[in-house]
C-alpha cells in the first residue's frame, strides 16, 4: 500500500501525518504473523499554557488531557518501552516545534496492547517478541469517538485551544464500524497487501486477534477453515485452522484482542482465557 500521501488518512494534534504503519517482521525467520485490527499511536500528557486553561488553579496538578495521541506508534503494537518513550517524545516535539508557548508536554499512556500481548499470547504460546511478525487489518490509525475517547478529547478540548497556541487540530478519522473496517481490509488496494504480508512473512502459523482481525483474513484468504469463525467462550477458543493464500498453507489461529483480554469482565470469557492459557503451550 503506498505512502507518498501522508494527509491521506488525516494528521495527529500538533501536524504530523498519520502515515500508514508497514509490517514488522523479526531479523530471523518468524515463527508467526501476528494480525491485529489498526495501529495504535504515541500519546502524550498536554496541559495549554496557564493562560488558555480553563481549569480552576486546584485542578491544573494533572494534565489537561491525560493521554492524547500525537503520532503513529513506532512499530506496530509497541509495547511503550522500546523504542524509549522519553526519546520518542523528544523526538517529536522537534518535529512539530513544540516550545512552552504550546503549553507542557510529558509521556502519555502507550503500549498497554503491545505490552499485553507478550504476557497473555506470545508467552503462553512460547513465542517472543523478536520472533514473530506483526501487521495489522487495516495499517492506519483511527480515533475512537464518544464521551471520554480521543476524538471527544480532541474535538471538544484541544481544539478549541489550537487556534490561539498555533497548533494544527487533529483531522484523524473516526474509528469504523465493524463491518466498515473489514470491507476497508478487504478493498482491492489493501487486500493485495494484506495477501502479500500473509505471505511474505513465511510464517507457518497466522494468530488473529480480535474479531475483526479473524474476519479480514477470511475475507482475504483463497481458503480458510477448521477454526472458530465467531470468537466465543467456548471449548472450540484457540482451535487452529487452516489458511490458504496463493498456494501458501499455514495454520490460523483466533484469539481475542489483548484490550478485550485486559477489560473483559464477563465470567465466562475469564475461564475460557484461563484454560486457553494453561493449556496453549500444548496444542
Amino acid at each position: 500500500m503506498s505512502t507518498n500521501e501522508p494527509q491521506a488518512y488525516g494528521q495527529f494534534p500538533f501536524g504530523r501525518p498519520n502515515t500508514v504503519r508497514p509490517m514488522r517482521t523479526p531479523s530471523n525467520h518468524a515463527r508467526a504473523l501476528l494480525v491485529g485490527v489498526y495501529p495504535s499511536a504515541f500519546h502524550i500528557a498536554w496541559s495549554p499554557p496557564a493562560h488558555l486553561d480553563p481549569r480552576p488553579d486546584h485542578e491544573r496538578r494533572r494534565p489537561y488531557i491525560g493521554s492524547l495521541a500525537v503520532d503513529v506508534e513506532p512499530v506496530v503494537f509497541w509495547d511503550g518501552n522500546t523504542p524509549s518513550p522519553t526519546d520518542l517524545l523528544a523526538t517529536w516535539k522537534a518535529a512539530v516545534g513544540f516550545t512552552d508557548a504550546h503549553g507542557s508536554a510529558t509521556i502519555g499512556n502507550n503500549g498497554p496492547s503491545g505490552a499485553g500481548l507478550v504476557t497473555n499470547v506470545l508467552r503462553p504460546l512460547g513465542l517472543t517478541d523478536d520472533e514473530v511478525a506483526f501487521t495489522d487489518a487495516v495499517p492506519w490509525f483511527f480515533v475512537k469517538d464518544g464521551s471520554g475517547s480521543q476524538g471527544d478529547a480532541a474535538r471538544t478540548r484541544f481544539a478549541p485551544i489550537a487556534a490561539a497556541i498555533n497548533a494544527p487540530p487533529s483531522t484523524l478519522p473516526t474509528r469504523p464500524t465493524p463491518r466498515q473496517l473489514v470491507q476497508t481490509a478487504r478493498s482491492e488496494a489493501r487486500r493485495t497487501s494484506l495477501r502479500r504480508e500473509l505471505v511474505d512473512s513465511s510464517a507457518p502459523l497466522v494468530i488473529t486477534l480480535g474479531q475483526e482481525a479473524l474476519d479480514a483474513v477470511r475475507s482475504v484468504a483463497d481458503h480458510c477453515a477448521g477454526a472458530q469463525q465467531r470468537l466465543a467462550p467456548t471449548d472450540e477458543y484457540g482451535t487452529r485452522g487452516n489458511l490458504m493464500i496463493h498456494g501458501h498453507q499455514m495454520q490460523l489461529l483466533p484469539l481475542v484482542h489483548p484490550g478485550f483480554q485486559r477489560q473483559t469482565k464477563r465470567p465466562d470469557w475469564l475461564q475460557q482465557l484461563a484454560r486457553w492459557t494453561a493449556g496453549a503451550g500444548h496444542s
